[in-house]
Formats: structure tokens, C-alpha cells, sequence
């Protein structure tokens, strides 16, 4: 990632840090990351402890949440306040779980480390996607899984047919952390998959870096409807995919 970019979104997420785990802490408090577990263990299919890599753990929801389960989790993230976050979150849950201050284009790890390979909300801000997946699925086992939880979050930016969400995206993101979202749509402006629409570009660019199989949820929710040519259309915003080695 170019330093520019990998500093400039380094300062934003520290500022987020504190708000940001207060939003994780929530949805374990309220039981509301059943959401996300449920998906998780429909498309898991194995059984016993297994070692998990959460690429941009953030203020570690997922070792949190997959940590009570059992499984051996390790967390990186390119931001130390989100790391001491995480750490804080696994201490108030109970759970060890492993953190390093890492680059998800650039993972430190040996080749075929992780059973499973988790991720969310971390894809659409990086500067070069495909080096990451390519990683990604360097460190993951054969037969094993890539889950990736994101969504077209800066697509209005360059698609008309999403511009409508551009108010309510703008809204939801208002105050969190007493931080200016502007900050993050002018960082969006200069990455390459602001400009995207997804999971195409993801299930196109796995394919190519030689997956099994791909499952796609675009979880019709939050999807926007809009009419073009006299049809209903439906564009994704948020989006799972599961990938098998």
C-alpha cells in the first residue's frame, strides 16, 4: 500500500478505535453477532479446534466471538489502538487470542498456517485487494475456508445507480466517535475498489487466483432496488462469500 495511504487510513481507524469497540461490544452484549456467527458455521463444515487468522481484526470481534467457541484465533490489524482494543475485549470476554500489528497485503506467516481465514469489513480500504486475497489464501490449508463479510460501502462515489444511498450511508456514519466520515470518503476516493461493484469483482478475482468453490450471500436486506429499462434491479450493498482451497 502506498505509505500515504496506509498512514492516512492508520490515523483514521486510530480515531474510530474508541467508538468502534464500543459498536463491537455492543453486538456481543446484545447477542446481535449471532448474525455473523450463524453464517460462519453454516458454510464451516468441519468440526473440532481450528487455527483462525482475523485479517483486520479491528477491536477483535471475531476472536471474541469465535474465541468462546474454542478455536485458536490470531488477529492482525495495520492499527496498534484497534490492536489494544482487542486485546482489552478478549481480557473483559475471557478469551486468548493472539494479536499482531501486521499489513493484510503482506501477512507474516508461513504458507498453509490457517484452517479458516476470516474477515469483515476490511477489503473495500485497501490499495491493492488482490495482493490480500492473494495472501490470504497463501496462509489458508488446502480444503480450507475464506470467509469475507463487506460491501459496496464508497460505490456512490462512482455509480449512479447508487448514488441514492449516498444520505443514509453518510447518516449511519455520522457522530460515530465524534469522528468526520469525510475523512474516510476522501481516502475512498483514491481506492481501487471504491469504484467497484461487488462480489463481482471479488468472485471474478478469486476464480482467477484459483479457488475450489465460491458461495455468494448478498443479503437482500439491505439491497437497493431501483428500475432500469422498465426492470426491478437489485444492487448488493453488504455481501458474504465463503471460498474453499
Amino acid at each position: 500500500m502506498p505509505e500515504g495511504h496506509m498512514m492516512s487510513i492508520e490515523e483514521y481507524w486510530t480515531q474510530r478505535a474508541s467508538g468502534y469497540s464500543g459498536t463491537v461490544t455492543e453486538q456481543i452484549e446484545k447477542g446481535t453477532y449471532s448474525h455473523w456467527l450463524n453464517i460462519i458455521l453454516e458454510h464451516l463444515g468441519q468440526c473440532g479446534d481450528l487455527d483462525v487468522l482475523d485479517v483486520g481484526t479491528g477491536p477483535g470481534f471475531f476472536p471474541v466471538v469465535l474465541g468462546r467457541l474454542g478455536h485458536r484465533v490470531t488477529g492482525v490489524d495495520c492499527t496498534q489502538a484497534m490492536l489494544d482494543q482487542a486485546g482489552n475485549n478478549c481480557a473483559r470476554y475471557g478469551v486468548d487470542a493472539k494479536f499482531k500489528r501486521m499489513d493484510a497485503q503482506v501477512l507474516e506467516f508461513p504458507d498453509e498456517t490457517f484452517d479458516l481465514v476470516i474477515s469483515r469489513n476490511l477489503v473495500w480500504n485497501l490499495d491493492d485487494p488482490k495482493a490480500a486475497y492473494r495472501e490470504w489464501l497463501r496462509v489458508l490449508k488446502p480444503e480450507g475456508k475464506l470467509m469475507i463479510f463487506d460491501g459496496n460501502h464508497y460505490l456512490y462515489l462512482y455509480d449512479k445507480d447508487y448514488a441514492s444511498q449516498a444520505p443514509e450511508y453518510a447518516e449511519s456514519h455520522d457522530r460515530i466517535g465524534n469522528v468526520d466520515p469525510k475523512i474516510m470518503e476522501r481516502i475512498a476516493e483514491e481506492l481501487p475498489l471504491s469504484s467497484q461493484r461487488r462480489p463481482q469483482w471479488d468472485v471474478d478475482t478469486l476464480i482467477e487466483l484459483g479457488v475450489r468453490t465460491i458461495k455468494v450471500d448478498t443479503d437482500g436486506r439491505d439491497s437497493l432496488k431501483v428500475v432500469k429499462d422498465g426492470e426491478t434491479v437489485y444492487l448488493p450493498f453488504s455481501f458474504f462469500i465463503c471460498a474453499t482451497k
